[in-house]
């Protein structure tokens, strides 16, 4: 069942609906999730931990779910393995990496009907730590992970997502941190020309745009009265910010010191929507119903928002991209508690409930916990 829009406060997530490959594979996903869900019914889930760690261990594991394995190496790093002892990196090179042919020329590339978005799983290995030497076999070809990174710049496309923030963050990630801003323009496999550095100023613009609401609230002092655009990005912007953070950390810093300015304000913007959108998320609900599917809804709005900030936050301090105040680092904190509370509380359920409700919404939450993970391991 895909999601109703006006069910879910954030109506963009990292993956939205189900796939063509997911929909004819349906009847054997039910099989593989039937099994550790019917254990964790039987009480054998150890894993209300406050990290989320048992939950991403026993969950993002499916064989015909790429994307749900591409979110367990972003929780566990490189050496996450499936319960077939293979390792989910060479899985996903190995097993759903595709030949993309482009004038006359084949590209190595995910299928954007599996990843959701393009480049998520290369920027997702990326960030893992797997090196573009990297070798593995695809096709009974060696391959390497830098003709995956060479075929992300051969086809991106400006024309198709220099206006689209929810194409945008996935790539800048991926390419700005294999490709210095001495090599930011290339020509891609269409023959247009591309500027990496281009991209990340229409990034940083469009988030900007959609976040005045925001920033106008917090200016004034006052609650936010109903979503901003910013709500619309994918998973309420969380991917953008941090693919523009992980922009300056790449060298892409603009003309002088603007762009860390301008994200410095994204930050603090970012601070105080954790608890300015909770506020909000349970305004939303308070009209929605006290149905148990809303339930789940309210609960991966709120681990959405607070596992994605987590990240941003924890990725800025670590690479110090950003400044916290005395106020803001203890707004932070108290997100944080709440954050490993509701990851304590989530592994304590049985998780078959809310893959009842809906489905799409059960993978969001594994998915949204593999983000927290990430965010609170980063330090």
């Amino acid at each position: 069942m895909i999601p109703e829009v006006n069910r879910s406060f954030f109506p963009v997530t990292c993956h939205t609906g189900l796939t063509r490959r997911e929909l004819l594979l349906a009847g054997g996903t039910a099989m593989l999730l039937a099994e550790p869900l019917a254990r964790a019914g039987r009480g054998a889930f150890a894993g209300a931990s406050d990290d989320g760690a048992g939950i991403v261990q026993r969950y993002a594991t499916p064989l015909d779910d790429p994307w749900m394995v591409a979110h367990g190496v972003r929780a566990m790093g490189r050496s996450f393995t499936l319960g077939t002892g293979r390792r989910a990196v060479d899985y996903l090179l190995e097993s759903v990496l595709v030949d993309v042919p482009v004038n006359g020329k084949t590209f190595l590339g995910f299928p954007i009907d599996v990843e959701g978005h393009p480049n998520m799983f290369l920027k997702t290995m990326l960030e893992a730590t797997v090196p573009v030497d990297y070798a593995f076999t695809h096709k009974g070809r060696r391959r390497t992970v830098q003709e995956v990174v060479d075929g992300a710049r051969a086809l991106l496309r400006p024309s198709q997502v220099a206006s689209s923030p929810n194409d945008l963050p996935w790539s800048l990630i991926a390419l700005t941190r294999t490709t210095p801003p001495s090599r930011r323009r290339w020509t891609n496999a269409w023959g247009e020309s591309v500027d990496l550095d281009v991209l990340v100023e229409s990034a940083l613009r469009l988030l900007e745009e959609a976040s005045l609401p925001v920033a106008e609230a917090m200016r004034e002092g006052r609650p936010e009265t109903q979503q901003a655009p910013v709500h619309n990005f994918t998973c309420g912007g969380g991917h953008m910010i941090y693919g523009l953070l992980a922009a300056l950390q790449g060298g892409y810093t603009g003309t002088g010191k603007d762009r860390s300015r301008r994200m410095q304000q994204q930050v603090d913007l970012l601070v105080w929507r954790l608890s300015a959108d909770l506020d909000l998320i349970d305004r939303f609900y308070r009209t929605r119903g006290n149905s148990v599917t809303d339930f789940w809804y309210q609960f991966d709005a709120k681990l959405k928002l607070l596992g994605h900030a987590e990240e941003c936050l924890a990725f800025a301090e670590l690479h110090k991209l950003a400044r916290f105040t005395s106020a803001q680092r203890t707004q932070r904190q108290a997100a944080t508690a709440t954050l490993r509370r509701s990851l304590i509380d989530l592994g304590a359920r049985n998780l078959a409930e809310a893959q009842a409700a809906d489905r799409e919404l059960y993978r969001q939450l594994v998915g949204d916990t593999c983000h927290a993970r990430h965010g609170l391991t980063l330090a």
